[in-house]
């Protein structure tokens, strides 16, 4: 639930256009939705998370909006110049950065509302959960690899289309060689996965104990790397170097009505940032 819903906070980074500030200025209402769809809270609990959503997009807005603003502004840069493997790496790196700069900052306020859960409302959120679970096994490991990679192909496929319009031959066959190996290692993401969420409902259940729930909740949200197996870690570094290198290859095939849609979509959304981190 946590991930699912503050994935939504930094989700304007990857919009484009007015979509961008349309929903950036509804999150707390989104996030409030989402959670929703997990827990039924009682009044003093929704005031107690309003508080929070609120406080955490003032904070957000304005301190880590202009940081994407520089880091986009770079890439833009760099991508009119040659994008290389290593730069790609270096922005996947920061990206995971803000993301753990969120949960860091959030986490002192985090600790009392979980605290404010009752047992009924834990059981809840643990079937919620489950079920999510049993239908990611179903979507991802019950299907064929095949129609797995199909999927993702298409996935990827519309995310760039939304950059740089219709994709090339040779730029699909880089979609597609991506997920070919991706798609490889999915058994260890569901297990990691797995294991994460157990440890998460473990702390849930014990959450009365306010320094190991903060100690919990540090690890598993701000340094989950750490509870990674080897395996997983390894096959992790090789999909990351592969997304870079399809990456570079998509970039270096742009063409010239490619690139001018990129810049133009890019501009916008750098656009969107500085306006929506202005006091």
């Amino acid at each position: 639930m946590i991930q699912r819903w503050l994935l939504v906070a930094v989700m304007a980074f990857t919009l484009t256009g007015c979509s961008t500030k349309f929903v950036y200025n509804w999150l707390d209402w989104i996030i409030e939705w989402e959670v929703a769809d997990y827990v039924e809270l009682d009044r003093a609990q929704e005031r107690q998370l309003e508080q929070m959503i609120d406080e955490l997009l003032e904070w957000h807005r304005y301190q880590e909006l202009p940081k994407y603003h520089a880091q986009l502004t770079q890439l833009r840069k760099q991508l009119n110049h040659g994008l290389t493997s290593e730069q790609v790496l270096a922005h996947a790196t920061e990206l995971e950065q803000h993301w753990r700069r969120i949960f860091a900052h959030l986490l002192p306020q985090l600790v009392p509302f979980i605290q404010s859960l009752n047992d009924a409302q834990i059981a809840s959120l643990v079937a919620k959960i489950e079920e999510e679970n049993k239908k990611d096994i179903e979507r991802y490991l019950e299907k064929p690899y095949d129609e797995r990679v199909t999927r993702s192909n298409r996935r990827m496929a519309k995310s760039l289309k939304r950059w740089v319009g219709k994709l090339t031959p040779i730029q699909q066959s880089a979609v597609n060689e991506f997920n070919l190996e991706r798609h490889q290692s999915m058994d260890l993401w569901v297990a990691y996965r797995d294991a994460w969420q157990h440890r998460f409902i473990d702390a849930l259940e014990q959450r009365q104990h306010t320094q190991s729930l903060e100690q919990s909740l540090y690890i598993l949200l701000v340094q989950p790397e750490s509870l990674r197996p080897e395996a997983y870690k390894q096959q992790l570094s090789v999909n990351q170097q592969e997304f870079a290198d399809s990456i570079v290859k998509i970039q270096q095939t742009l063409t010239g009505k490619q690139r001018k849609r990129l810049n133009r979509q890019l501009g916008s959304l750098l656009d969107d940032l500085a306006d929506l981190s202005e006091r």
